[in-house]
């Protein structure tokens, strides 16, 4: 007998032995999962994945909060509807009213008195109801809005032109 193989019988025998045929690949397919998950890569790149999913998640609860929220949309369409008020049919008319002559004048005066108040009401009401439609995001269940007391208020600024102009609104509005 040589040295080596007399060392061999000596030592005690594993369970690896016992472990043969079909048993063997599952136990190494599983050492091989484990070994996987403890590896530092795979620790990185699922944490780097968890941070992006979350990141996309809150990303998207927030542009639902923006954007869904009866709140939100209420007072984005009451601005829309104001801004095409003033640009599109209040500015003309006020000026075929006055004399161009005195229209620097005119319109200085009502740059820091501002005009008269325009309520939501008459936003829904002018053009023969043609922005009707609108009454829909002001009168929800989750919020709504009072069309008497809501209102914006016109500033014309220097060169005076449609578009020169800053409004103040002011919201009457409850949320459930």
């Amino acid at each position: 007998m040589k040295f080596g193989q007399k060392l061999r019988k000596s030592l005690p025998r594993s369970n690896k032995g016992a472990n043969r045929g079909e048993n063997a690949r599952l136990t190494t397919k599983m050492s091989a999962k484990i070994r996987k998950r403890n590896d530092p890569v795979f620790a990185r790149r699922f944490v780097t994945w968890g941070v992006i999913v979350s990141a996309v998640m809150v990303g998207v609860s927030l542009f639902v909060t923006v954007y869904y929220n009866p709140e939100a949309v209420a007072k984005r369409k009451f601005e829309e509807l104001a801004t095409t008020y003033y640009e599109e049919y209040y500015y003309e008319r006020f000026m075929e009213a006055i004399d161009p002559s005195v229209k620097d004048e005119k319109m200085k005066t009502y740059e820091t008195t501002g005009f008269q108040p325009v309520l939501l009401r008459q936003l829904l009401l002018y053009q023969n109801g043609k922005y009707a439609s609108y009454k829909t995001y002001f009168e929800r269940d989750e919020y709504k809005c009072d069309k008497n007391k809501t209102s914006a208020k016109f500033y014309p600024v220097y060169p005076y032109g449609a578009k020169d102009y800053t409004v103040k609104y002011d919201y009457s509005c409850t949320s459930e």
